[in-house]
């Protein structure tokens, strides 16, 4: 984690302006085409939830203001922010899970399966149960293929800086498979070029995925 001079940061304009806002935050919601990845899912008998998620954290991590967040220090930048995922329990509930982030595929796919099994029995985190802000937001609907979505946003400035992805149900569309995937960020830290780089990076990792699963 490095802290970020603002004094001296090429942001300092754009970040004072925003993070005087009420809600600093906006969202980009953009349909992916995964074909590559499906068929490549189909042939290898993959996880999908656990690959996507793999797939997403990657290419976040690639775009220095994607790992930007606001603490009491002020603006810190993270290494490789971690997945913080929504689990669906047994009784129709959910829990949140933070999941350490593995620079290899197989590595963090395994991790993925052991701390949502965990979860889901026992409730709360595996071993990685801190309060410290490196992380993603996650949540998906598989259930709906929607167009739009939106999330609640809580005051607390710092927590409104973190990231929060979301995706709905994969579909057929004229013998390709696509979805929607949402991106909320807060405008403080990132804009609109930062959060295109993160989702170009995203359906360049679906389209390699057989490079790098």
């Amino acid at each position: 984690m490095k802290i970020i001079d603002i004094e001296s940061w090429e942001r300092k304009k754009a970040y004072k302006w925003f993070s005087a806002f009420s809600n600093p935050t906006y969202a980009v919601t953009v349909r992916l085409d995964i074909t590559e990845y499906i068929n490549f899912k189909k042939a290898n008998n993959r996880n999908f939830y656990a690959d996507f998620l793999y797939l997403v954290v990657k290419a976040l991590n690639t775009v220095p203001a994607l790992r930007q967040r606001i603490e009491d220090c002020g603006v810190v930048e993270y290494e490789a922010p971690n997945p913080s995922i929504t689990v669906l329990m047994p009784n129709q509930t959910f829990e949140t899970c933070k999941i350490p982030y593995k620079q290899n595929a197989d590595d963090f796919v395994k991790t993925v399966r052991e701390y949502i099994d965990y979860t889901q029995k026992f409730g709360g985190n595996k071993d990685f149960n801190d309060d410290k802000n490196d992380v993603y937001y996650f949540s998906c609907l598989p259930w709906l293929d929607y167009v739009q979505i939106s999330d609640p946003i809580p005051d607390d400035i710092k927590n409104a800086s973190i990231p929060r992805i979301s995706w709905g149900k994969y579909v057929e569309e004229n013998e390709r498979w696509k979805i929607t995937l949402n991106v909320t960020v807060n405008h403080a830290l990132v804009d609109g070029k930062h959060v295109s780089d993160a989702i170009n990076q995203i359906q360049k990792n679906i389209n390699e995925c057989k490079s790098i699963l």
